[in-house]
């Protein structure tokens, strides 16, 4: 009796309490919105409770699930509320919404839904505000089920919300597969609270994005390539079908995300099973697959990432000064280094701006900047690691990160928003290679870790000084390019002092093995 009250007894009561703090904070009828929500909020919470227990609850899982709705339902509300008033006097913000994409594909949603038009018209080009289709549709029929009299915003973010937050409970599954005998190792717990809290990931979890859905499919595929027991057949289907929602939510990122778990794939046990996956003829078609990928998208993307840089030099002023030094043949270089350290910490703690937005830039920037020491840490990880067969998988999955960070960096130039968006896709990866490396560095103390955080740091201050003398003339800085070049030298100090110290530890080891 009792897990029946807490399997399905527990979801209709969580249904009730936010279907009435929803309602509460709208503006429409209380009928109108409240029975349609409570049954959308408890079919969720059925799942997310019911998957917890099968999965098996730990204090550790049940208390980031619980901190990762509060945190991302808390602002989704707060936000459709209080932006009018937060946000800057343009019609997405006024609406509620946080990102433009999000207010043209939801108000086309609620358009769809209430029309005489079935809900795969999304994916026609009467609809042009979704690029797939798959989230504009999913949202119509969330609205026209649920709520045909209402244009009920939260639940559309409560549905994307739910779906990352369920992912991690496949993640957690996942990780659990790769230690058996330990269960959730230190690693994997950090794995999942960067996939949990990292920021952004909250943000757009907060908001009508497709972001939150990619994360929650792809840690679905995480756990079905780590699942050891999944019979090839069924391992095969579970794939694809994940792999057809990937695609229809974001085709261009799916594609990539799907080609990245099939190469993660080669490293598992259970390809021993599969003549052709055991085979090493099966590195010519990988090899072959990415040429052909590269070839057909190298002047789509340099020509999309030219006009991008060209948007990002017309919209900024700091560009514009950098672009006149360097000359134009360089813009699209300088946007894509800018790219990847967008959003830039010192940037968003200085320059004006709303304290909303303030705010919300500077914790954005400090999880990516948190983030990236421990990213190019990872190589320094994959020379420590003595497991030959672990070695080569961090490598390759490190490899696909970097990539894809660099790609976005290209793609998106040095926008602070559509960047670190392209980014976020990839999240999985990111936090595992980060998960790993961290502890690893952390464990062992290792030396190479710490410099890599030295040296950001002192990048921060550099560029801490610069913004405020920017904006605030309380005193003068170095120009620009000098400040880069005391910069380089700090860094290759650093650089040349960490060899000296890894050299004297290799011969103290060698004389400990002598003695």
């Amino acid at each position: 009796m009792s897990r029946m009250i807490k399997e399905i007894g527990l979801p209709i009561i969580l249904g009730i309490i936010v279907s009435w703090i929803f309602s509460y904070f709208s503006e429409f009828d209380l009928k109108s919105v409240f029975w349609g929500t409570w049954l959308l909020t408890s079919v969720f919470f059925l799942l997310l409770i019911n998957l917890n227990q099968k999965f098996g609850p730990t204090k550790f899982l049940s208390w980031v699930i619980g901190v990762s709705l509060i945190l991302r339902l808390g602002l989704g509300l707060v936000t459709t509320e209080n932006l009018i008033d937060w946000g800057y006097d343009q019609e997405p913000y006024q609406s509620g919404y946080l990102f433009k994409d999000a207010y043209s594909r939801d108000n086309q949603a609620w358009d769809l839904a209430i029309s005489d038009q079935p809900i795969w018209a999304a994916f026609s080009n009467d609809f042009f505000t979704d690029q797939y289709g798959g989230l504009l549709a999913l949202s119509s029929l969330i609205y026209r089920l649920f709520t045909p009299d209402a244009h009920f915003q939260i639940n559309i973010i409560f549905f994307v919300t739910m779906i990352n937050v369920m992912g991690i409970l496949f993640l957690a599954l996942g990780l659990k597969e790769k230690n058996k005998d330990i269960g959730l190792s230190t690693s994997s717990k950090i794995i999942i609270l960067i996939f949990s809290f990292y920021p952004d990931a909250i943000l757009f979890s907060a908001s009508q994005m497709r972001e939150p859905i990619l994360l929650g499919i792809s840690a679905c595929l995480f756990w079905i390539i780590h699942k050891q027991e999944i019979k090839i057949g069924n391992r095969f289907v579970l794939f694809s079908l994940f792999s057809i929602l990937i695609l229809l939510i974001s085709f261009k990122i799916g594609i990539f995300i799907i080609f990245s778990f099939l190469i993660w794939m080669l490293f598992q046990p259970y390809r021993k099973q599969i003549k052709v996956l055991n085979s090493k003829i099966i590195i010519l078609p990988v090899v072959v697959i990415v040429i052909i990928a590269l070839f057909f998208s190298y002047n789509w993307i340099l020509e999309a990432a030219k006009w991008d840089a060209l948007l990002l030099e017309r919209n900024s002023g700091f560009v514009q000064y950098i672009v006149s030094i360097i000359g134009t043949r360089y813009r699209l270089l300088f946007a894509s280094i800018y790219g990847l350290f967008q959003p830039v910490l010192p940037a968003a703690l200085i320059e004006p701006s709303k304290l909303f937005w303030k705010i919300l830039n500077s914790l954005r920037a400090l999880g990516w900047y948190l983030m990236m020491p421990i990213l190019v840490y990872g190589i320094v990880y994959f020379f420590r690691e003595n497991e030959k067969i672990k070695k080569f998988e961090y490598l390759v999955i490190w490899s696909f990160s970097v990539f894809w960070i660099m790609l976005s960096s290209i793609r998106a130039g040095g926008d602070m928003w559509d960047n670190p968006r392209y980014r976020l896709g990839f999240l999985i990866c990111i936090a595992y290679i980060i998960g790993v490396a961290f502890y690893h560095g952390w464990k062992t103390k290792d030396h190479w870790l710490a410099r890599f955080f030295i040296a950001e740091f002192v990048f921060v201050l550099f560029f801490l000084q610069w913004y405020i003398s920017r904006y605030t003339g309380i005193f003068e800085n170095l120009p620009f390019f000098q400040m880069v070049l005391v910069l380089c030298i700090i860094f290759g100090i650093i650089l040349i002092t960490g060899i000296f110290a890894e050299v004297r530890i290799q011969r103290l080891k060698n004389k400990n093995v002598e003695n």
